[in-house]
Parts: structure tokens; sequence; C-alpha cells
């Protein structure tokens, strides 16, 4: 793999593994092993070296216990706050949605 070629979105990828196997306490050489590789497997996926298959990203979810959809989220920090006001604003009736929509736009400015 040419490094400088990898999209940003790729390495955004790549920047996450690494940032959700370390808030899960859990090393490269662990990682690689619990996912069934060689011990430095996820070592070359950071490095560049070894292309992440989509199929390797979904174990990885797996083993550190988050969806897709946090995988995804633009910033893991605040995901589980951010996830608990989706889900409540789901619930609500249309009218009490278009309140909401209108007080966050309040609050923005």
């Amino acid at each position: 793999m040419n490094k400088e070629n990898l999209t940003k979105e790729y390495k955004d990828i790549i920047y996450k593994i690494g940032y959700y196997r370390n808030k899960n306490n859990l090393s490269a050489r662990d990682t690689s092993l619990q996912l069934g590789f060689s011990d430095s497997f996820i070592n070359r996926i950071e490095r560049y070296t070894v292309e992440l298959k989509v199929s390797t990203l979904l174990k990885f979810m797996e083993l550190v216990g988050i969806t897709p959809f946090e995988f995804f989220y633009p910033n893991p920090d605040n995901f589980a706050k951010d996830k608990e006001l989706f889900d409540l604003i789901i619930s609500l009736t249309p009218e009490n949605k278009e309140t909401i929509i209108d007080l966050a736009k309040k609050l923005k400015k």
C-alpha cells in the first residue's frame, strides 16, 4: 500500500482502530491474536502495510463492543450523550421535534 495515496477517510478509520483499541486497553498484539491473526497483524494495518478488510473491521468492532454507528460517529467522546439525545428525539411527536429544533437553533446562536 502506498500511504501517500490513501484517502483521509481510510486514514481516519485506521486512527479509530487505534483509538478504540487503546480505550479498551488492548495492545496491538492482543488485538491481533483475539481477532485470529498473527501477533503483528494490527501493527501492520496501523502502519498501512496491510489493507484492512471490512470483515476484519466488523470483527474488531465486535471485539471492542461497539456498533458500526458508534465506530463511524464523528466525535467518539460525545457518542453516549449524543445517542441519548437522539433516542429521546426519535420518541417525540413531530410537533415536539419542531419545538426541539427551534430551541436548538436558538441555543446555537
